[in-house]
């Protein structure tokens, strides 16, 4: 598939709410697969064979995988060549030394801009304007309606989110 059809396909699945990440990884041709991956790592793509592998922490809680999942495709979609045979990411979403891969050639630049596409595909504006159109603007609520944590709604509507004492 094209890089042009990979993203308009993502297009696609940012139309609704929530946004299908699982299905929207599956589509692309990226195989995802959860497992245990000890208490540091969050989640990891990998090459396999021809193709890519992300898999996620299954203890983690639902909208974690959910942000891990579209952060490791954001690594997929903006670094690929900078993968090489895998990349873990840790609980902070650093390329970490932890996991089975420590890759060097990505560092934070990249994983800031996995965490931007994460967001965009899970927390679209146009889905958060819709939603505030229709009555839903409390920050616990949008996070509901869209599948991500209060923290992440917060950060990405530009709420202070706040922290227990």
């Amino acid at each position: 598939m094209k890089l042009s059809e990979q993203y308009e396909m993502i297009n696609r699945y940012r139309q609704t709410t929530p946004v299908d990440v699982e299905g929207l990884v599956t589509a692309l041709g990226v195989d995802l697969h959860y497992a245990y991956l000890g208490p540091e790592v969050s989640g990891m793509i990998e090459r396999c064979g021809d193709g890519y592998r992300i898999t996620i922490n299954a203890v983690d809680p639902p909208t974690r995988k959910r942000f891990t999942i579209a952060h490791e495709l954001g690594h997929y979609m903006l670094h690929r060549p900078l993968i090489g045979d895998g990349l873990d990411d840790d609980r902070a979403y650093r390329s970490t030394a932890v996991g089975q891969y420590h890759n060097t050639a990505v560092g934070p630049r990249e994983e800031t801009e996995a965490n931007k596409f994460a967001a965009n595909v899970l927390m679209p504006l146009h889905l958060i304007n819709r939603l505030h159109a229709n009555g839903v603007t409390d920050v616990k609520d949008l996070a509901r309606e869209l599948g991500v944590s209060e923290h992440a709604m917060s950060i990405r509507v530009g709420e202070p989110y706040p922290r227990a004492l």
